[in-house]
């Protein structure tokens, strides 16, 4: 029902292209133990509003034959700043329509009203005792890619065997349940909750734990360099150094604001290294800072560059 990729199929069909087609539709996309991750595009191969229905669908059975009390405790949703104009899909987009699957069969959502780095589903999860997490991300993927990570009650992505029961859950739950598509049923329900602001609250105050050199901190004169790599990160990680007393990080400006496009970088992995960080190496050699901190664009990793004497 996605008027985009059914149109992108259509005119497949018109021009007979039987090559695409197969790609779009030999083979479904494979769910393992880190979720689904492809591109974003037409075909049960590609991330789409309709593969998203069935995965949810999927998960949803299988969540309810697991616990007995699904529809008292609900699932958290998160979402990054993914998107892709040719197919019409976002992570936004498929984070809405997995909430609609769940609210619909009685399921309790909390739903991020705004984008969230990743480890704030896991968080989320054991922080409100929820059965299990959905992040919406394809991490530090190429920009056509989109991702869905699935996490459980303990609060760690999904190990065997339950990637092999979700996959055959979603086998058996393709058909799109009545009402599947219209997410802004979420918009009225009860069973909707928005996590975010008392999320960013408990999280900066749980990691303070973690801070045993407030003095130290506030006095240092050491300066950070911090690329969130056209990502989620570059809020939260300000919030993480005030909560830890340090002078906040130098962002790079240019990588700053999350941009589904990633201009600047070929690959938005702060693991290929340099080419990542040379917006960032010149900012640090300009501002006189020792240390680099880098984020993939749903801020669950960190890579770290110090320049030696």
């Amino acid at each position: 029902q996605n008027p985009k990729t059914s149109a992108i199929v259509k005119q497949l069909v018109a021009e007979g292209n039987a090559g695409e087609l197969q790609k779009y539709f030999g083979s479904r996309m494979e769910f393992g133990t880190a979720g689904l991750r492809a591109a974003m595009g037409a075909g049960i191969s590609h991330m789409n509003d309709l593969t998203i229905i069935q995965t949810t669908q999927g998960f949803c059975r299988y969540l309810e034959k697991n616990f007995s009390d699904l529809k008292k405790r609900g699932v958290v949703i998160g979402f990054d700043a993914r998107a892709h104009l040719t197919s019409g899909g976002s992570s936004k987009r498929f984070a809405r329509l997995a909430a609609n699957t769940f609210i619909s069969q009685g399921v309790p959502v909390y739903l991020f009203s705004d984008i969230t780095p990743t480890p704030f589903v896991p968080y989320t999860v054991t922080h409100l005792k929820l059965c299990a997490g959905i992040m919406v991300t394809a991490s530090h993927n190429p920009k056509q890619d989109n991702g869905y990570k699935v996490y459980w009650e303990n609060g760690a992505q999904i190990i065997s065997p339950h990637d092999k029961g979700i996959s055959q859950a979603i086998e058996e739950n393709q058909e799109p349940w009545p009402q599947a598509w219209d997410d802004k049923l979420i918009d009225s329900s009860l069973l909707l909750h928005d996590p975010y602001a008392t999320i960013n609250k408990e999280y900066f105050k749980d990691i303070q734990k973690q801070c045993f050199h407030r003095n130290i901190n506030k006095e240092t004169n050491l300066k950070f360099v911090h690329t969130s790599v056209h990502g989620v990160g570059h809020k939260f990680v300000q919030l993480a150094f005030k909560a830890f007393d340090l002078s906040p990080p130098v962002a790079v400006l240019e990588q700053k604001d999350p941009d589904p496009e990633f201009p600047t970088v070929k690959y938005p992995n702060p693991e290929e290294g340099k080419g990542v960080l040379t917006l960032s190496f010149a900012l640090a050699e300009k501002d006189g800072a020792k240390i680099i901190l880098a984020n993939d664009p749903d801020a669950d990793r960190l890579a770290v560059a110090e320049k030696q004497e």
